[in-house]
């Protein structure tokens, strides 16, 4: 029993609780994906209303992360803040099963993006404070990326289409309230004021406080660095699941099914190595693990091109997905480990909105033009060359991981002593 109450410590509780809202998000998010074969035949949509859907959602979504990432930095309550968040997405979410229309259904998505946007600036630079140093990476790594691959990539597919095939799509969308709902009275139960915010406010004047304003927290050569990297990983990561589909159907030659079975490879090696990859940089590093993992990301999609058999394919993208990783250490844990905890949500929230904008809001359409014009191969090309470029600026990136920034300072300690 004392072991079990030592394990269900606040910090395990909020990285669970967390790492159920990420899932939720991501599920209510992409589940559209799956339902589109049946909502596309009964509200007469065509592609170019897909793909606007498509791209709302990530345009409201990426003004929603920095403009609420900023808000969260200053609301007196974060708990309240993330649980109106919840309610209200999930209500969206809920009212999509009655749109009988393109527009309806547009606007819905607008107010879903807006919504959700700023949940994972708010959890992430949350839990970031509320982390022990040795678990930081891991934590943040675990409720981003393995909530986003498990429950957006395998159980999303999973769960609505056979809901939408028992019933219809309509009541898959009513279905998606209940969890946030349930979610959302657990946070607010569950959840503290973070413990760095509270210590700071209580200083009283023995220190002025960050101001938080944006140009402060872009001073920060880790955050520009942040920016270009995670933007460069969602062009990697959106150009090869909208566009490595119809590659491997349409040139590869491969059936639904066995395409289906090696996205859902890149799926789950997204949800492995989402935390695998965040707890080895809490012992080596953030930036040679961003460096080594993102060069992964790199060969992903240029596999795909060469390798002709599917049971290859398949375990090979699993691995190469390791560098899924390193997005996630460009998204939020190097942001929120580089500026005060009064300015994380704001600095995690300008790589996720910068980031969205470019891989989830313009690329699609750029990309999709250089397919049709050279083929689509090139998609694949582009993905690889948005990892290549992150894994770049890496280079560049200071290194924040607690375990090696001791060392070092102790290090410089003994040389100079």
């Amino acid at each position: 029993m004392a072991a079990r109450k030592k394990f269900w410590t606040y910090e395990n509780k909020l990285t669970t609780m967390f790492f159920f809202v990420i899932g939720i998000v991501f599920f209510d998010r992409l589940i559209i994906n799956y339902l589109m074969p049946f909502i596309q035949e009964d509200l007469n949509l065509n592609n170019a209303d897909i793909g606007l859907l498509a791209a709302a959602v990530s345009l409201t979504w990426a003004l929603g992360s920095i403009v609420g990432g900023r808000l969260s930095d200053k609301v007196k309550s974060k708990r309240i803040y993330l649980v109106v968040l919840i309610v209200a997405f999930s209500v969206a979410s809920f009212f999509q099963g009655f749109v009988g229309t393109f527009m309806m259904l547009l606007s819905l998505r607008l107010l879903m993006g807006a919504f959700e946007g700023p949940i994972v600036p708010v959890t992430q630079s949350v839990l970031a404070m509320e982390s022990s140093e040795r678990r930081r990476g891991f934590n943040l790594g675990f409720t981003m990326n393995t909530a986003n691959g498990l429950f957006g990539s395998i159980l999303a597919p999973l769960v609505i289409v056979a809901i939408a095939t028992a019933f219809d799509w309509r009541t898959a969308f009513f279905f998606t309230v209940l969890p946030g709902l349930v979610i959302a009275l657990f946070v607010f139960k569950i959840m503290r004021e973070p413990k760095l915010v509270s210590e700071e406010e209580t200083a009283g004047e023995a220190k002025p406080k960050p101001k938080g304003q944006l140009l402060e927290v872009l001073k920060n050569r880790n955050i520009i660095l942040s920016i270009v990297m995670f933007s460069g990983f969602m062009v990697y990561l959106i150009s090869f699941q909208v566009f490595g589909p119809v590659y491997l159907v349409g040139m590869k030659g491969f059936s639904p099914t066995t395409m289906s079975y090696i996205m859902a490879a890149f799926g789950l090696g997204t949800a492995v190595w989402g935390f695998v990859v965040p707890l080895i940089s809490d012992r080596i590093g953030r930036k040679p693990a961003a460096i080594g993992f993102g060069f992964l990301s790199v060969l992903a999609p240029l596999s795909v091109l060469v390798i002709d058999n599917p049971v290859v394919m398949a375990p090979t993208i699993f691995l190469l997905a390791a560098g899924m990783g390193a997005g996630g250490l460009a998204m939020s844990v190097i942001p929120a480990e580089s500026v005060s905890p009064l300015m994380a949500g704001l600095a995690v929230g300008l790589p996720v909105g910068i980031g969205e904008i470019i891989g989830g809001f313009l690329n699609p359409m750029i990309t999709g033009a250089l397919a049709d014009q050279f083929g689509l191969p090139i998609a694949l090309i582009v993905s690889s060359g948005g990892a290549l470029v992150a894994t770049l600026i890496a280079l560049f990136l200071k290194e924040t991981a607690p375990s090696r920034v001791k060392a070092a300072a102790n290090k410089a300690v003994v040389a100079n002593g």
